[in-house]
């Protein structure tokens, strides 16, 4: 991924840290309010980013593996689950690369660790998968027209607005509804909450979307598999 470049995996790093900048630039200018956070702005913004961002990698992760191996999918007999396997691990690297510049900044900015750290690579694998069953769902539609594509990269900017990464989570209506209702919100948010904070008011939704993700990502597995030969034949002709 990282060959024939000169930053190298420095390009792992760099998105949640420009995206951190701008709006931490943004929010000393009073363009936005972030509300009232009980941890530094700059680590609660470079954390959330960093988990959007692994989100956002995984939603696409699906969709981006088929249009890649299109020809290999075609000519070759394999277990196609494989590059499934494959795009997830490299969407769990570029987190696990991420998460290190957390280290450091937790440490410049005195952010104590609590027990419930131990409970965050947890939610974040959850999230992760979660972010990935949804995309499979959508795979075998974006195979076929690249609307879909298209119409993902238009939507996750717009989708990350909406999603308390940049500001606290409103409390009252119709905000406090919007979050809870986002697919993305509660295990990204109680993810933020165990690394930063050691608590977090988003258990009841986060739990609920944990118990749907297994069994969404085995459906979405079986559409993938399902949908191939059906691709494969709509290539060849």
């Amino acid at each position: 991924m990282y060959r024939q470049t000169f930053l190298g995996l420095f390009w792992a790093f760099l998105p949640p840290i420009a995206n951190t900048a701008i709006w931490i630039f943004l929010r000393q200018q009073g363009v936005f309010d972030t509300g009232e956070m009980t941890v530094n702005a700059t680590l609660y913004i470079l954390t959330g980013m960093i988990l959007w961002q692994s989100f956002s990698d995984a939603l696409q992760m699906p969709l981006n593996v088929f249009n890649q191996n299109k020809r290999m999918i075609g000519k070759l007999r394999f277990s196609r689950e494989g590059l499934i396997m494959m795009g997830l691990a490299e969407v769990f690297f570029d987190l696990a690369i991420r998460m290190l510049l957390l280290v450091p900044a937790m440490l410049w900015f005195g952010v104590s660790v609590s027990w419930a750290l131990l409970l965050a690579p947890l939610t974040i694998v959850l999230m992760v998968l979660w972010g990935a069953a949804i995309g499979l769902m959508l795979m075998p539609i974006g195979a076929l027209y690249q609307d879909v594509g298209r119409f993902l990269r238009l939507a996750i900017p717009f989708w990350m607005i909406i999603t308390p990464i940049i500001y606290v989570a409103p409390d009252s209506f119709p905000g406090s509804l919007l979050v809870w209702l986002n697919p993305a919100s509660p295990l990204l948010l109680l993810s933020r909450d165990l690394i930063l904070v050691g608590g977090s008011i988003f258990v009841v939704p986060a739990v609920a979307v944990a118990a749907l993700t297994l069994p969404l990502l085995l459906v979405g597995l079986a559409v993938f598999r399902i949908s191939i030969p059906v691709l494969v034949e709509r290539m060849s002709t």
